[in-house]
């Protein structure tokens, strides 16, 4: 009796040693943030939707892997790169002050060049694209 026990328990420990055998971390989180021709300014509903975004993945996410930040700025915008790369740095800064800050932060910034066949609208292109990539204990989540 004492041998079917241990067998079974020894069966089971290895099952769930084996339920996660690589990384696996939850799906990202997504929100973008819109702006005005020409302007770095965050208007007062995108950061009422920013602060709600953050506090909401603080609670949901304890742990979290890295959070992505890219600016975006139409080509035909005042010195475009920089203009992006300012949204970019504006957004972080918001995201540290409402309470994202024990996650490493990859920020960058880019021009947008529209694909042949779908060109987004220009209030939609002048943006800042953030994915917050939540963690799991031990690099394994069970999905829950």
């Amino acid at each position: 009796m004492n041998i079917k026990l241990g067998a079974l328990a020894f069966g089971l420990l290895s099952i769930s040693a084996q339920a996660c055998n690589t990384s696996q971390n939850l799906p990202g989180q997504n929100i973008d943030l819109y702006f005005e021709r020409n302007s770095t300014q965050v208007s007062a509903d995108q950061i009422l939707k920013l602060a709600n975004w953050a506090i909401d993945m603080r609670l949901k996410y304890p742990i979290q892997e890295v959070l992505s930040i890219g600016g975006v700025a139409e080509a035909s915008e005042k010195e475009p790169k920089q203009l992006a790369m300012q949204r970019a740095d504006t957004t972080k800064a918001m995201l540290m002050q409402f309470g994202l800050t024990q996650v490493p932060y990859d920020v960058r910034a880019g021009i947008y060049k529209p694909l042949e066949h779908f060109v987004e609208p220009p209030e939609k292109v002048r943006r800042v694209e953030i994915e917050l990539t939540p963690g799991c204990p031990n690099n394994c989540c069970d999905g829950k």
